[in-house]
């Protein structure tokens, strides 16, 4: 099996830290909030991250398209656009429903949501400290 490179692995490092992170959040939540509040943090992270896993697979897909490698990527684009957009709809139209009926609360799904922020912003904040003390001096030029 073949080893992942850096870009594979991080990627699948900000996957794993999205359903730890909407555990934790929900977890939380069910200990500390009334039922309807910690619901909508576990709804919120589900939600995300589902829509973060079709992405990352509709972008491996459009990234190994046949389409691309016949040189009609303008076309791939579009498809891979199309998709996308709908599938933002579609959450768009999921989300409104489920606030406006009153089955989660604004504020506790959002909290549930930001799973994915937030294990963006840990992955990116541990490979900046890492290159940053790795003694690397790429980046500068020392007079």
């Amino acid at each position: 099996m073949a080893q992942p490179n850096n870009n594979e692995f991080l990627i699948r490092r900000v996957g794993k830290l999205n359903w730890v992170i909407a555990a934790l959040l929900g977890t939380i939540a069910g200990a500390t909030l009334p039922f309807y509040v910690a619901k909508s943090v576990f709804v919120g992270g589900i939600l995300a991250n589902l829509s973060y896993m079709l992405l990352k697979r509709d972008l491996k897909n459009f990234l190994a398209s046949k389409l691309i490698l016949i040189g009609r990527a303008e076309q791939a684009k579009r498809k891979f656009y199309l998709k996308y957009y709908l599938r933002l709809s579609g959450l768009a139209l999921v989300i409104f429903w489920l606030i406006s009926r009153h089955i989660v609360q604004p504020i506790g799904f959002l909290v549930g949501s930001s799973a994915i922020v937030l294990s963006i912003g840990i992955t990116m904040l541990t490979v900046v400290r890492r290159f940053y003390f790795s003694g690397r001096k790429g980046l500068v030029h020392e007079s």
